[in-house]
């Protein structure tokens, strides 16, 4: 029987999307000068992980 994929992504991974929509319009608080963020760097992490999980 085929896995069933659930119609909708995890919290995390629905943060992680906003977090990226958010730092394409703005810097936040923890945005460095030459526009790196540990944020944008997580949430990054957490997509590329569930787009791999889906991919398979």
């Amino acid at each position: 029987m085929p896995e069933q994929r659930s119609a909708e992504p995890p919290f995390a991974v629905l943060m992680a999307g906003y977090v990226v929509d958010f730092h394409h319009r703005n810097a936040c608080s923890r945005c460095q000068p030459d526009g790196s963020c540990a944020r944008l760097v997580d949430a990054g992490e957490t997509l590329r992980a569930w787009r791999d999980r889906e991919r398979r």
